[in-house]
């Protein structure tokens, strides 16, 4: 058994699933008669917070966006300073639901061992990770989980952590599991078959889902999703009718969505329809690059796969930072406005927060 003299539980949250498993882990901690601390990411000082003292152990939680951690947490992990011998825990939460009686897993897939890895070249030794199912929240795109299947779920996931934190504790290590096992599983599967489908997600995430997010008429200008926004992504803009202006670090974790006072954030599937028809043509700029290289006489050499994709990004992110400036400005003009928040599902549909969650346990307020 590893004994531990102190413990700090960073977690990255936007709805408060990630939030909740690491405050399950602060507890049990204490429950141990470890000192922990719990802090959000966006409040973080990990050269400040993690001495350099044997014993120390540092644990992590956050979502899991593509099989991969947010940006976000891939750069805390960049700068987290070198601790020879500080032990890492891994706890990514990955997205599940109910199909009647049947609970469909996540997958956390390369973020079970990605932060790991990182981690093992600042000196740190890891000792364990695992993914825990909790309620899906990506209510720009699907229903909300109704609160008895919420509440399931995030039960379920419960029981399993008080199993796996015991084991934990006992042997020091959490490593050789069924759960790491499926994860690992996975990540071959899909590093052999889509190779590239984690870093498309982690652009796609970032580029294309926050750009279908605007404020229904419904808004106030109160600047509560800018204020709490984890990624510090949004801004007010306007002085008579400020309104909320998705930059590009977005990383749809929908906070903004399933906080806001007055329900008045939603995602417009009929401008996502629209960009990922943009998209489509914008790709048509590697196509061009093709043939002009195929006519041009020694031009052959330089068509490949990676320079007919850097010309579509040459092309793509252009179109998509000018059809964003467009649907902001429409957004503001009250019919298209309307129209857009009737044909938004998050104007129906109620919001998704983990249980016993506030705004100020996320922002360490």
């Amino acid at each position: 058994m590893r004994k531990f003299s102190r413990a700090t539980v960073y977690f990255a949250s936007g709805t408060g699933n990630s939030y909740l498993l690491a405050a399950w882990f602060r507890d049990a901690c204490v429950t141990k008669g470890i000192p922990a601390a719990l802090i959000p990411v966006t409040r973080a000082d990990p050269s400040r917070d993690i001495t350099p003292a044997s014993g120390e152990l540092v644990a992590l939680a956050f979502p899991t966006h593509g099989g991969l951690p947010p940006w976000s947490v891939i750069k805390f992990l960049l700068r987290m300073p070198r601790r020879r011998g500080t032990s890492f825990l891994c706890l990514p939460t990955r997205g599940s639901l109910y199909i009647g009686p049947v609970l469909v897993p996540g997958a956390a897939i390369l973020a079970s061992f990605l932060p790991s890895i990182l981690l093992l070249f600042k000196g740190f030794r890891p000792v364990g990770a695992a993914s825990f199912d909790m309620p899906v929240n990506m209510t720009s795109m699907h229903p909300t989980v109704t609160s008895r299947h919420a509440a399931r779920i995030s039960a379920r996931a419960k029981r399993k952590f008080d199993r796996y934190i015991a084991r934990f504790f006992r042997a020091g290590s959490l490593w050789l599991t069924r759960n790491n096992l499926y994860e690992a599983v996975w990540s071959f599967l899909i590093l052999y078959f889509f190779p590239l489908f984690p870093l498309l997600y982690l652009v796609v995430g970032r580029f294309f889902m926050g750009k279908i997010m605007f404020a229904t008429d419904r808004c106030t200008g109160c600047g509560t999703c800018a204020a709490s926004c984890p990624a510090g992504a949004l801004v007010m803009k306007g002085k008579k009718r400020p309104r909320p202006f998705w930059r590009y670090n977005c990383e749809h974790c929908l906070r903004c969505l399933n906080f806001c006072p007055h329900r008045a954030v939603g995602a417009s599937l009929p401008w996502a329809a629209f960009l990922w028809w943009l998209g489509t043509a914008a790709a048509a700029g590697g196509a061009v690059f093709a043939k002009l290289t195929a006519l041009i006489p020694g031009l052959e050499s330089v068509r490949g796969y990676w320079t007919v994709e850097l010309v579509n990004s040459v092309v793509y992110y252009p179109v998509f930072i000018a059809a964003y400036f467009l649907f902001y400005c429409l957004t503001r003009w009250k019919p298209v406005n309307v129209l857009l928040s009737w044909t938004c599902p998050s104007f129906f549909l109620v919001q998704y927060r983990a249980p016993e969650t506030s705004l100020k346990d996320l922002t360490g307020g």
